[in-house]
C-alpha cells in the first residue's frame, strides 16, 4: 500500500539544500536544531543536519546522512527510534544544478514499522519520485533492515539508522544572546539582545564564510572568550546511506553536480 504524505502543506519550516560534486572530496553540510514549535513538539521529525561526502576509501561511492531527534542526552537513547508516522526523505536533483534551474528527479525514502529501538526500517529508492512537491507516495521498495545495525542491501547499498553523537559544534547559549527570539522558551516576552557576536577563542582566529575571507575575530571586534559547545554531550539519530555514485547520476550521463535536500513529513501535513 502506498501512503500519501504531505510534506510541508501546513508547516514547512526547514528545507536544507545545497549542491555537491559527486567527483569532489569536499564534504557538504548544514545544521539546524529545534527551529519551530512544530518540531519541538515532535523532535523525531526535526532535521538537525544533512551531510554528503565520498567514501574516503572508495571514490566511486558516496554517503548521505540525515540527522534527526536533537538533544538526546549522551547514552540515554534507549527506546528512541524513528517515528513510524513520519516519512524521511533525501531529495535529489542531478540536472540543471549549475544553472539553478533544477527540479527534484530522484528520491530516497525511509519509514519505520513501529516505535522504539526494536523497529524495522525500510528503504525505498533511489528512484524517480511519483510526485514532485509537498505530497509524496512511496516509490519502489529496496529493502528492510534492523534499527541500530549497519546493513547491506541490494545494488551495493549500505545503510544505518541509529544513535550517534551530534557532530555539530554550536555555542547555543551565545546564539540566544545574539538572537533571543530564536529561543522558543523566551516567547511571548522576548528579551533584548545582550551580545552582538559569537565567542572566539583568539583575536587572530580567521573568519571565512563560503570561501570569503572576512578578516579575524579581532578586526571584526568580536567577543573574545572561550566558546562552549552546547551539543557536546548530546546524541542524535542518524539516517545513513552509502551507495555507488552512479546511482545518483542522470539517466543520460555520468555523475556530476547534484542538489540535495532532506524533508520529514506526516500525513496531517506537519513537516520539516
Amino acid at each position: 500500500m502506498k501512503i500519501l504524505r504531505s510534506v510541508g502543506t501546513m508547516a514547512a519550516v526547514f528545507v536544507l539544500a545545497f549542491s555537491i560534486s559527486l567527483y569532489s572530496f569536499r564534504a557538504a553540510r548544514g545544521s539546524d536544531h529545534q527551529d519551530s514549535p512544530t518540531v519541538v513538539a515532535n523532535p523525531l521529525a526535526d532535521i538537525t543536519d544533512v551531510f554528503a561526502f565520498p567514501n574516503p576509501n572508495d571514490a566511486s561511492r558516496v554517503a548521505l546522512v540525515m540527522d534527526v531527534r536533537p538533544l538526546i542526552p549522551a547514552g540515554m537513547y534507549g527506546g528512541i527510534g524513528l517515528d513510524p508516522n513520519v516519512l524521511y526523505q533525501f531529495k535529489i536533483a542531478n540536472t540543471g544544478v549549475t544553472s539553478n534551474s533544477f527540479k527534484e528527479n530522484l528520491v530516497l525514502q525511509f519509514t519505520a514499522d513501529t516505535t522504539g529501538s526494536s523497529q524495522k526500517i525500510t528503504l525505498y529508492g533511489p528512484a524517480i519520485p511519483n510526485e514532485v512537491g509537498t505530497a509524496n507516495t512511496l516509490v519502489s521498495k529496496t529493502g528492510s533492515f534492523a534499527f541500530g545495525k549497519v546493513s547491506s542491501l541490494k545494488h551495493g547499498i549500505k545503510v544505518f539508522v541509529g544513535p550517534r553523537r551530534d557532530p555539530f559544534y554550536f555555542d547555543l547559549a551565545q546564539f540566544f544572546k545574539i538572537i533571543p527570539d530564536r529561543n522558543y522558551m523566551n516567547h511571548p516576552h522576548v528579551p533584548p539582545a545582550t551580545a552582538d557576536s559569537f565567542r572566539f577563542a583568539s583575536r587572530k582566529q580567521e573568519i571565512i564564510l563560503n570561501g570569503v575571507d572576512y578578516g579575524t575575530a579581532g578586526s571584526n571586534k568580536c567577543k573574545i572568550a572561550k566558546p562552549q559547545d552546547y551539543l557536546a554531550d548530546y546524541d542524535v539519530l542518524s539516517i545513513v546511506i552509502e551507495m555507488p555514485k552512479s546511482m545518483l547520476a542522470p539517466a543520460s550521463g555520468s555523475a556530476g553536480i547534484i542538489a540535495l535536500w532532506a524533508t520529514t513529513g506526516t500525513p496531517d501535513g506537519h513537516a520539516e
